[in-house]
């Protein structure tokens, strides 16, 4: 059997509740996430090298909603705990490897759905 060295990180079982199996919902989903995560990393960045803690908690916000709907809790409660050092400007220290972390799982998220938008939308 051929298995990926990597597991797979998106789990649909989520959207397709809220959806109703909604399939044009799902992909529509899949299409705004794969158009605005790349965006929300580069603003990540931003916000860190500038040190614009309000600005960085907007993004980890916005993105906590994106990761809760491919069922990636454990980055939706990395998410939470930047959130929450950014709003109280408290561990600072560790926003740079988190977004490093959060950047590695977007960026394989982002390919497991290029790779499989189109097969039966993951199973």
């Amino acid at each position: 059997m051929g298995y990926n060295n990597i597991d797979k990180l998106i789990d649909l079982t989520y959207l397709k509740q809220i959806s109703n199996g909604d399939t044009g919902f799902i992909k529509e989903m899949i299409g705004i996430y794969l158009k605005e995560t790349p965006i929300a990393i580069i603003n990540l960045e931003k916000h860190l090298k500038n040190k614009d803690w309000k600005m960085l908690r907007e993004v980890i916000h916005k993105m906590k909603a994106a990761f809760s709907f491919f069922g990636l809790k454990d980055m939706y409660c990395l998410l939470d705990s930047m959130e929450e050092y950014s709003e109280k400007e408290i561990h600072l220290n560790l926003l740079p490897d988190l977004i490093d972390k959060v950047k590695l799982v977007c960026t394989q998220t982002i390919m497991e759905l290029e790779n499989q938008k189109d097969l039966s939308l993951m199973n």
